[in-house]
């Protein structure tokens, strides 16, 4: 039997020339750094030598590499020789992993995931055969503590190799949140990317470059969403002192008595009112101004309420004649937003051939908004006010230059090339050869840098991309982008940007500084909702429609609290800088009254969220017993052992399973077989298949370990009538009854837990798929992690003071960087 393999997982106008803008930027772009495609062709895998004997190194306590060095020499590569490499050797190796070529502890160490479940496989007896010669007890176990004290293993001197940049598109939650930055747009009123395309996931997470692709219908979207931007930001562009007459539309209440005026206007005979709508554009003063006059009985004059939005801002005594109209005016403020002016007619007076009282308005019109009394929007004043942007003595492209170059150095994250800046200008002018004002010229350019591959995309200006061997040392101002959209997602702000200017960013304990600073700031929430959303699959319960006939109490209120327990959580470890190990399990946890009254935990009471101590008797703590991943890892209608036990793989120990074969059946076909069984029972006949035992065995006991809670997490010691059973027994013979249990052991594997949470987190730092040749890169992060106590703070300074994430190299040219289901996050048969 083959041992399997782990997958890893506007205007017309101004559109045109903005959308010209976008392809003249994305040519420069690739002119001085955009890395080529890559081919779809793999590397063909080179034929290894044969395994060799090496000489063998002396004993050094002091030299924990040395040792494992000599053992593997004396007693562990002869065992692979002799069980593994006729399976596991030259081009046709099973499941294409080739033991045969680890020749040192290093070589080990760079196929760490296919050591890892190597060990497995010999643990549970699938590996060797059964038909083939069997290792001893005691050499099984001997090769099992090798691997183990080998993949603990992070030699200091272990050369790492950064792997390659893929330029970045922003992805939704990074352009919002870098547009609520630069342009001050407050995503929870107005989300700008909600209708920006959805972004593909690879390796469980939606920053992963390769994957953050660029369709032409994209382009489109983009450039509505960046003139939407610049409009929302700036505000409409108005003419100041500029005068609009309104149509009157008669009569707006009570009266239906009246008639149009020759002229325009209307002739009321009775009490009611005329009057226009205007959409100011700003607050600002405007002037109303009416023409109107009166058919004169009784002893007053027609008297005219001015109203706005039917409030009174003062009545007027109407002496004007047909002959000669009365003209009155009214300053006000008005804010920004649609608005009704009306006239209203309101002593009407009629006796029988003695006297009528009319009020009669021709025109009602308003002038603004008023020259100095305009409030614009903060950023408007930011761009426009900015030094020399209203000096008359400049020209026209001296005072364009002014707004648009710090704008796009600041949209692009970097010092602007002069050939943009020059590009830009050209932009410019060529909307004023048009006709456009000033403003509106300007506003057209700064539409295109938002649409530019400079502000949509983060790359790089590596003269090698192409050259595998040519290490790429990341300049101070890629290195705050790279850092700011790891912890914010989103753009550096002006102290990192200042630290780069300066080239102080590049010292890592300048670095380590601003990570403390970035952690402690309200923008590091981006970080928790992103990471921790898409660790612990949180996104993935907005979309699990579980059945409310089954489970009535799951309402969206409980989604939402069990969500909030999970980020609050997280949040708790991240700004607390606790030890990670706090995820497995802990003490305390979130929660208001309905998720407390859910869990069956007295004395918490309100909506608010608050910091809880566990009862001592109490099931949950830390993330696996959490209402928010058991259910995500349910099925609509009952538990997953299967689900679960892969969410431990995957997310806590990091050694998942390949997805199932296509032809597997599901579960309910064993339960049809036998309807009274157990879960348990069924499980155990549905995978009687060998070829479905060698993964089952593995997730089948740690899910069913969680088999207490129900669909929804709620606690339950039986079902349809029988006790749960919760007891398993773990590859390599340990053993455990329900989640408290599995917690203990899991914690004892907290080497394990911290090495694959390291992983992730570079994976989501650096935006790619974590491949082998990055296992030395994780295990030393992942040890000085250990080494600080498992504190959260030392994880991140290890992450971002590494080679990988401050330097890269270029990408060999026939990598095949988007292997088949590389990409996916690893599948099993519920």
């Amino acid at each position: 039997m083959g041992l399997p393999r782990s997958t890893a997982p506007g205007k017309p106008a101004g559109r045109a020339v903005a959308a010209l803008a976008v392809v003249i930027a994305c040519a420069g772009l690739v002119a001085y750094g955009w890395p080529e495609p890559p081919p779809t062709n793999p590397t063909p895998t080179a034929t290894a030598a044969p395994a060799r004997p090496v000489p063998p190194v002396s004993p050094d306590p002091a030299d924990p590499a040395a040792e494992l060095d000599r053992q593997f020499t004396q007693s562990i590569q002869p065992l692979l020789a002799t069980h593994c490499a006729e399976c596991h050797g030259g081009q046709k190796a099973k499941a294409d992993i080739r033991l045969d070529s680890i020749n040192s502890l290093r070589d080990a160490l760079r196929l760490a995931d296919d050591l890892a479940l190597a060990k497995e496989m010999v643990a549970i007896g699938e590996m060797p055969p059964f038909d083939k010669p069997q290792p001893t007890d005691d050499e099984k176990q001997r090769l099992m503590d090798w691997i183990d004290a080998a993949l603990k293993l992070a030699p200091a001197d272990e050369p790492i190799d950064p792997g390659w940049f893929t330029i970045h598109r922003l992805n939704r939650a990074e352009y919002r949140n870098t547009l609520r930055d630069l342009l001050g747009i407050d995503p929870t009123k107005v989300d700008i990317a909600a209708k920006l395309p959805r972004d593909d996931t690879g390796y469980g997470f939606d920053n992963i470059a390769d994957v953050l692709t660029m369709s032409p219908l994209a382009v489109e979207q983009y450039l509505s969403a960046a003139e939407q931007a610049i409009e929302l930001a700036l505000g409409p562009e108005v003419h100041p002192n500029s005068q609009m007459q309104l149509a009157i539309v008669p009569p707006l209440e009570e009266s239906d008595h009246g008639s149009q005026l020759p002229q325009g206007g209307f002739h009321m005979y009775a009490a009611g009112s005329v009057g226009g709508a205007f959409e100011s554009p700003l607050s600002a003063e405007y002037i109303i101004r009416l023409s109107a006059w009166e058919d004169h009985g009784g002893d007053e004059h027609a008297n005219l309420s001015l109203r706005i939005d039917k409030k009174e801002r003062k009545s007027f005594a109407i002496s004007g004649t047909r002959a000669k109209p009365q003209e009155i005016e009214y300053r006000t403020r008005l804010k920004p937003g649609m608005h009704l002016i009306s006239a209203f007619f309101i002593n009407d007076f009629y006796q029988a051939k003695v006297a009528d009282r009319n009020l009669a308005v021709e025109w009602i019109s308003i002038t603004g908004p008023i020259e100095g009394t305009i409030k614009r929007p903060a950023v408007w004043r930011e761009t426009f006010e900015v030094s020399h942007a209203q000096d008359e003595s400049k020209t026209d492209d001296q005072r364009a230059a002014a707004i648009i170059e710090p704008f796009a150095a600041r949209a692009y994250r970097r010092p602007l090339l002069t050939d943009e800046l020059a590009g830009l200008i050209d932009l410019f002018r060529a909307q004023r050869a048009e006709r456009a004002t000033f403003e509106r010229a300007v506003r057209t350019v700064l539409t295109a840098v938002l649409v530019s591959p400079n502000f949509l995309y983060r790359s790089l200006d590596n003269p090698d991309a192409g050259d595998p061997a040519a290490i790429y040392h990341l300049n101070t101002f890629e290195l705050a982008s790279r850092l700011s959209y790891f912890l914010w997602s989103s753009s550096p702000d002006e102290a990192l940007l200042e630290l780069a200017q300066d080239g102080s960013l590049s010292d890592d304990a300048v670095l380590g500084k601003q990570v403390q600073r970035m952690l402690r700031d309200d923008r590091a929430q981006s970080f928790i909702d992103n990471f921790a959303g898409q660790w612990l699959q949180l996104r993935s319960l907005d979309a699990l429609a579980m059945d409310r006939g089954k489970f009535p109490e799951y309402d969206d209120d409980l989604r939402a609290a069990m969500i909030s327990e999970a980020k609050l959580l997280f949040a708790d470890v991240v700004r607390g800088d606790q030890s990670l190990l706090t995820f497995l399990d802990s003490n305390y946890t979130f929660l208001n009254e309905k998720l407390a009254r859910f869990y069956g935990i007295e004395g918490v009471e309100g909506e608010k969220f608050r910091r809880v101590e566990l009862p001592e008797a109490s099931p949950r703590g830390g993330v696996l017993t959490m209402g928010a991943v058991l259910t995500v890892t349910s099925n609509t209608t009952r538990t997953s052992p299967v689900k679960r036990g892969l969410y431990v793989l995957d997310q806590i120990l990091g050694t998942p399973p390949p997805p199932p074969p296509p032809e597997t059946p599901p579960l309910e076909q064993a339960a049809a077989q036998n309807p009274e069984a157990t879960l348990r029972e069924q499980l155990a006949a549905h995978v009687g298949n060998p070829s479905c035992a060698v993964c089952h065995v593995r997730l089948d006991p740690l899910g069913l370990a969680f088999e207490n809670f129900d669909a929804i997490g709620r606690w339950r010691d039986e079902y349809q009538g029988r006790p749960i059973d919760a007891a398993g027994t773990l590859p390599g013979g340990q053993t455990f009854t329900g989640p408290g249990d599995l917690k203990k052991i899991l914690l004892d594997q907290g080497d394990q837990f911290i090495q694959t949470l390291s992983g992730k987190v570079l994976m989501y730092a650096i935006g790619r798929g974590i491949e082998p040749f990055d296992h030395p890169a994780v295990r030393r992060i992942a040890a000085h992690t250990r080494g600080n106590h498992d504190r959260f703070s030392a994880m991140i300074q290890a992450i971002v003071t590494s080679p990988t994430f401050k330097t890269c190299r270029g990408r060999e040219p026939n990598t095949q960087d988007q292997r088949q289901g590389a990409l996916a996050s690893p599948k099993a048969q519920p």
